[in-house]
């Protein structure tokens, strides 16, 4: 699997000339099925990172966030709950231990992944869209 960094350069480096190409005027038919067959490449380049990351981020979804902080307030209520800056002196109520969960370094943690692979979907699929739209671009010039 190609480096996604390297990806990505070489998608900006496409576009930048591609723009170029296009400003001069230039409608070489074979120049533009080159530059079709590598902005495919790119776009298929990237399709395992959006599998990857779209399979990452599903484990980080509400159902999980909700899950992790319910699992931290039965363990604050229990006792059980080990921290080393403690929120409070003696094992809170439910409701109150649900409120310390979601201030814990672990919630915290978690929601910082979840922000992470999201936003790393996000990118890629953007990335994967504009790539597809050279693609169109493209075909419409060959036409």
């Amino acid at each position: 699997m190609k480096p996604l960094d390297e990806i990505i350069e070489d998608f900006n480096s496409q576009r930048d000339v591609f723009n170029q190409f296009v400003s001069r005027g230039d409608d070489n038919k074979e120049t533009l099925l080159e530059f079709l067959n590598r902005f495919i490449n790119i776009k298929a380049d990237l399709r395992p990172y959006h599998t990857e990351f779209a399979k990452k981020w599903s484990m980080f979804d509400d159902k999980s966030a909700t899950a992790i902080k319910f699992r931290l307030a039965v363990a604050m209520v229990k006792g059980e709950y080990k921290s080393e800056n403690p929120m409070f002196e003696k094992a809170p109520t439910i409701t109150n231990a649900e409120k310390y969960a979601s201030g814990s370094p672990e919630y915290k943690e978690f929601i910082n992944k979840r922000y992470f692979y999201k936003e790393s979907l996000t990118n890629i699929s953007d990335l994967r869209e504009d790539a597809s739209e050279f693609i169109n671009q493209i075909k419409m010039r060959l036409k």
